[in-house]
């Protein structure tokens, strides 16, 4: 087992781990390990690489594991993390909203959303937060009927990074 203790870097942000990992993806050396969101935020984690490398994570605690982090880089192999996407609810607002249906709104999703406990993700005038099964956005739609011609709310499958500040949760 592969102890491993800090992130090497990600493909995603610096271009010569990029370059690196085309490379050695054409000649069959990368090795993925998935992982969940609730994953990537714990400091212990084991996991085996799609080709049978066993890693053990010991990170930092208050680190954070991203889609396309390095974990491992040597010549004949880069272990690289693929989060798995999971099930969000986006609400957006319409724009035709007055100043005043704007604030009230805005403070009555933020006050349910914040009594369900849920991350958040604000991005592009939408809110992002997980859910764990569709039948969730019908009850979104119930507690916000009042709000019904303010705004539209969906689902999507993607990999859902919260907002810093917005991810943890105490009383």
């Amino acid at each position: 087992m592969i102890q491993i203790d800090k992130i090497i870097g990600n493909i995603n942000s610096d271009s010569h781990l990029k370059d690196k990992y085309q490379d050695m993806f054409k000649i069959d050396h990368v090795e993925k390990i998935e992982i969940t969101r609730l994953e990537s935020e714990r400091s212990r984690i084991r996991k085996v690489s799609d080709k049978g490398t066993e890693l053990a994570l010991t990170m930092v605690p208050g680190s954070h594991i991203n889609d396309g982090d390095v974990l491992l880089l040597t010549e004949e192999k880069m272990v690289i993390v693929k989060r798995i996407s999971e099930n969000v609810a986006i609400i957006s607002l319409k724009e035709n909203i007055s100043a005043d249906q704007l604030f009230e709104t805005a403070i009555k999703i933020g006050h349910t959303i914040g009594n369900m406990h849920r991350p958040i993700k604000i991005a592009n005038g939408k809110i992002y937060f997980p859910i764990q099964a569709e039948s969730e956005i019908e009850l979104f739609l119930k507690l916000f009927s009042i709000l019904r011609y303010n705004l539209d709310i969906k689902s999507e499958n993607i990999i859902f990074e919260p907002e810093p500040g917005y991810d943890v949760h105490g009383h």
